[in-house]
């Protein structure tokens, strides 16, 4: 009787850890997109930057990407940036690149409305502040269309700080939209010992890559926007830890391939730093 009753327990013990084995298993394994369901992804991080009327200002730049099957072409989503909003004294542009039916579009406050192209993918830029203060905010992405799903991710204000010498392309390639073929993308400086002093960005290959309309607009920190241009001088006024960005935005017909961008200094050293942004055709992300 007793040996029954320990076979018994046994077996029961080796049924609980075949089970848990199986919720583990369940766990660890491959992830189950629903149909309908988006992603947004947006820079992780920005250093506040610029000095007197631009003190403390960011740039992000954010990508929607849905599932073509269900939610694309036709399909409007609002993104939020209602925290950032706040933490950056009530002040945010918004630069979409890729207006369908073409052309380009600012708009101003907590959220910007895009359109989604016919592989469900839609990107802007934006500037906030100045006067931002330091923090995570969230962003979030509504769609304003059945299935009404909400997806969200987090970019953060950094303290201003010193960094790496060079130049950086934020992000350094980018799906272009299917209609319009525009992108947009952040080109962020950094010089050493040079405080104050102003950086010319040279952009030539992505200008005449983007063959249309305006072909490329170079958006300063201060929202300062030149119009159909493959170079800006006085672009970027480097604030007191050598720090600055701007904004490139190609807005029609941006052919595909990787592009030479330069940030000169304009005084002595008169050192050059050179980066690369990559056009990518349209595909679902």
């Amino acid at each position: 009787m007793d040996r029954r009753k320990l076979c018994v327990g046994l077996a029961v013990l080796a049924s609980s850890f075949l089970l848990l084995a199986g919720v583990a298993s369940a766990r660890t394994g491959p992830a189950v997109t629903a149909p309908g369901t988006c992603k947004v992804v947006s820079l992780p991080s920005f250093i506040a930057q610029g000095e007197f009327a631009s003190a403390a200002t960011v740039g992000d730049v954010i990508e929607v990407s849905c599932d073509p099957y269900t939610y694309s072409q036709g399909g409007t989503v609002e993104v939020i940036a209602s925290q950032l909003y706040d933490r950056c004294n009530h002040d945010i542009s918004w630069y979409q690149p890729n207006v369908q039916g073409g052309g380009d579009e600012t708009s101003y406050g907590r959220s910007v409305t895009l359109k989604l192209d016919v592989d469900g993918n839609a990107n802007v830029g934006l500037i906030a502040g100045p006067k931002c203060m330091v923090g995570t905010s969230l962003i979030t992405v509504d769609e304003t269309e059945a299935p009404f799903e909400t997806y969200t991710t987090a970019f953060e204000v950094l303290p201003a700080v010193n960094t790496a010498p060079g130049l950086t392309m934020e992000p350094s390639s980018q799906v272009e939209d299917q209609e319009s073929s525009g992108v947009i993308t952040i080109a962020e400086a950094e010089f050493s010992r040079a405080s104050e002093e102003h950086v010319r960005i040279g952009a030539g290959q992505l200008y005449d890559r983007c063959q249309s309309d305006d072909h490329l607009n170079i958006i300063r920190e201060d929202r300062y926007k030149a119009w159909n241009v493959s170079e800006l001088t006085n672009a970027i006024e480097l604030d007191n830890n050598g720090n600055g960005f701007v904004l490139l935005e190609g807005s029609d017909s941006c052919a595909e391939g990787p592009s030479l961008i330069e940030a000169d200094l304009e005084s002595s050293p008169f050192t050059t730093y050179e980066s690369t942004f990559t056009v990518e055709s349209p595909r679902p992300r």
